[in-house]
């Protein structure tokens, strides 16, 4: 829900008007960024913190011990404003937070998604146990965030765990699974990957491919065709042309990684009469990179 800038992301539905991770596709492209513009969401709708910047370990102090309110607008502050370069100057951060991560289990839900996207920014491998533990949380949008960071971390160790989610009953929860495992790149996940390719819902499919594709599995060229289809996409419900953008130009990718020289006929003709200049001109891209 990258990139993803999820993706795409999720404080409360009953709390916050927000585009979630349900209503993004193709997280590889939408996941990161739907979770800043929930934050951005929250953020506006519940006030701010000061407007005067603070440094880390007022942040980390903020959430330890600040109200329940003044914690996650903490957490949120800190997941907008971290770069992972600067956090090399404070080596034990991210086990700090990922103690305050688990004393959280029982809080404000909030405290722990931006937690994890701490964590995630962060790349620490020694948060990997921590937010895998996380993923029993009974929250869904939680284990969303957690997937996420999880995919950002890249720890082989998480693919079991992960896979597992990867048959939730949510879609939310699936499509996020098979973002993070592609973001992963372990050959592990490939019976999972190739399962999910079958998928009712077309985003898990989408995400499971372009997954598949970046571990070089042809079998996702199916799937990765499809989202190249402007009829299929246009007729999709409530599907935002910049959504149905993202989508083309994710395939055009894998379908180039995939297909090599093959995809030239199809991707030329996207670079030719695609209705976006935007799509046009990633064709194009894409075209040079060919053989």
């Amino acid at each position: 829900m990258e990139s993803p800038q999820p993706p795409t992301e999720s404080p409360d539905s009953s709390d916050v008007p927000r585009e979630s991770p349900r209503t993004i596709l193709v997280q590889f492209v939408l996941f990161p960024l739907g979770v800043v513009l929930v934050g951005v969401a929250v953020f506006l709708l519940f006030g701010v913190l000061a407007s005067e910047d603070h440094s880390i370990p007022e942040y980390v102090q903020e959430i330890r011990s600040g109200s329940s309110h003044g914690r996650w607008q903490a957490a949120y502050q800190l997941s907008k404003s971290l770069k992972r370069g600067e956090a090399k100057k404070y080596p034990d951060l991210s086990q700090d937070i990922a103690a305050i991560y688990v004393n959280a289990r029982d809080d404000d839900p909030k405290i722990r998604r931006y937690l994890s996207m701490v964590l995630g920014t962060l790349g620490d491998k020694r948060s990997t146990s921590v937010l895998i533990d996380g993923l029993q949380d009974p929250d869904p949008e939680t284990k969303i965030y957690a997937l996420w960071a999880l995919g950002e971390i890249k720890d082989p160790r998480a693919v079991d765990a992960i896979s597992a989610q990867a048959g939730s009953p949510e879609a939310d929860i699936r499509k996020t699974a098979v973002y993070a495992l592609g973001q992963i790149g372990d050959a592990r996940a490939i019976p999972v990957l190739v399962t999910a390719l079958n998928d009712q819902t077309p985003d898990v499919r989408w995400n499971a491919a372009l997954s598949l594709a970046r571990l070089g599995d042809s079998r996702a060229l199916g799937p990765v065709r499809e989202m190249l289809d402007r009829k299929r996409l246009d007729a999709i419900p409530a599907f935002r042309e910049d959504q149905k953008e993202d989508v083309m130009i994710s395939a055009m990718s894998a379908y180039a990684k995939l297909a090599g020289a093959e995809a030239r006929a199809e991707i030329d003709s996207i670079a030719r009469s695609d209705r976006s200049l935007r799509v046009r001109g990633a064709a194009k891209e894409v075209l040079t990179q060919l053989p």
